[in-house]
């Protein structure tokens, strides 16, 4: 009865078992994998961020495909204040990211063409993928005491058929960015094939302090957004930005040549003017809620650098373990022991009540990795990393 785009019911995996049952039976569980601000006393959307949504303006419908202009430019003076440069008329407002790479899949493909992805990464892209029928080729991140992009696994993902290739700045969950020279070389080839990029850029705000750097003023993370050499779309919204999720707004902002970024724009009007999906209360409220980012961020980047800090003088201890060093983002991966498999390490950890994500669900393609978030508290954290430091110590 339902098409092929959405997948049979899989039964959970035994992590996912065991961590149901954990709950059910009432365990007390350090969660170190939530990312969502509103669970973990960093959500943005607080009494002058409500207000801005009530004022009269807001009950007023005059829907526009691409967003209000007043919305639109709010989004110009954020990439402004990142010294960034973008016209409100290249602007396209969302529901949310993932709505937006709904969106660019439609545009950009075919049934049955590609988009590149890089690996490991967020695991959303195989179902959202799936949802809008269109494959993805993976091109792999490489580990060597730094993250790098692998040229040949690229070269060999950009076969015919390919749309565009998407770049993650910072990466979920590596942390990484692309160098300029990677940039460079991946520009090229996708100049060289016809093929668009795609930059989410949703945790770009937060970059990582490196070691020994606590309290210097950090360098912003690369934008793809400027001059560029293939239609370029760069991806953000109020989950990150604001720490908003509830408020459901994204955006993409469109750069490249000038002719084949007034033909995305014009199909990117016609697609968002198919669902005008954005509520006109967020829209109006934008400006307010962007304008109040800098003390959310900062809270943020405080907890981020704290617990980040504990971390690197856990594995500063235990030389079984390694940090994954990288740019910024709100997730860190820790190298652990091999001769006890990721997941055995993450089912064990649940038996002493720690919950952490094992690196096959993003897709790490050895082991032993595991993936917990930076934005928990930090009595969490640490008593997290207690019990982790502990295990370590019995392998």
């Amino acid at each position: 009865m339902l098409s092929r785009r959405v997948p049979p019911d899989a039964p959970p995996n035994a992590w996912a078992r065991r961590l149901a049952a954990r709950r059910a039976a009432g365990a007390a569980l350090l969660d170190l994998t939530e990312t969502n601000p509103t669970r973990v006393g960093l959500g943005g959307a607080d009494a002058a961020a409500l207000q801005a949504l009530a004022i009269p303006a807001a009950a007023d419908y005059q829907p526009d495909p691409r967003g209000t202009r007043a919305a639109r430019e709010a989004v110009v003076g954020y990439y402004r204040d990142r010294g960034l440069v973008v016209d409100a008329d290249e602007v396209v407002l969302t529901a949310s990211t993932s709505e937006a790479y709904a969106h660019l899949f439609r545009l950009l493909a075919e049934p049955g063409e590609a988009f590149l992805v890089p690996a490991p990464s967020y695991p959303l892209f195989e179902p959202l993928a799936q949802l809008e029928g269109v494959r993805l080729r993976p091109y792999r991140l490489a580990w060597d005491g730094g993250w790098h992009l692998d040229p040949g696994s690229l070269e060999e993902a950009m076969a015919p058929g390919g749309r565009a290739m998407i770049v993650v700045q910072p990466n979920h969950p590596t942390g990484s960015c692309l160098s300029a020279d990677e940039l460079a070389q991946a520009e090229a080839l996708c100049a060289r094939q016809g093929m668009a990029l795609i930059s989410d850029e949703v945790f770009g705000d937060f970059p990582w302090a490196p070691a020994g750097a606590a309290g210097r003023s950090l360098a912003p993370l690369p934008s793809l957004l400027g001059p560029r050499r293939v239609p370029t779309f760069v991806l953000s919204g109020l989950s990150k930005v604001c720490g908003m999720p509830q408020l459901k707004l994204g955006r993409i902002a469109v750069a490249g040549p000038k002719p084949g970024r007034a033909e995305a724009l014009r199909g990117l009007e016609w697609i968002a003017d198919l669902f005008l999906s954005v509520g006109t209360p967020v829209q109006v409220a934008l400006p307010s809620l962007l304008a109040g980012r800098h003390a959310w961020q900062a809270r943020v980047r405080e907890r981020v650098g704290a617990n980040l800090m504990r971390l690197r003088e856990t594995v500063a201890r235990r030389p079984a373990l390694e940090l994954l060093e990288s740019a910024g983002g709100w997730v860190a991966v820790l190298r652990v022991p091999c001769w006890r498999g990721e997941e055995a390490w993450a089912l064990e950890l649940l038996e002493r009540g720690v919950v952490v994500h094992p690196g096959h669900f993003y897709d790490f393609d050895h082991e032993a990795y595991l993936v917990m978030s930076l934005i928990v508290p930090g009595a969490v954290w640490a008593e997290g990393l207690g019990r982790i430091e502990t295990l370590a110590t019995e392998v």
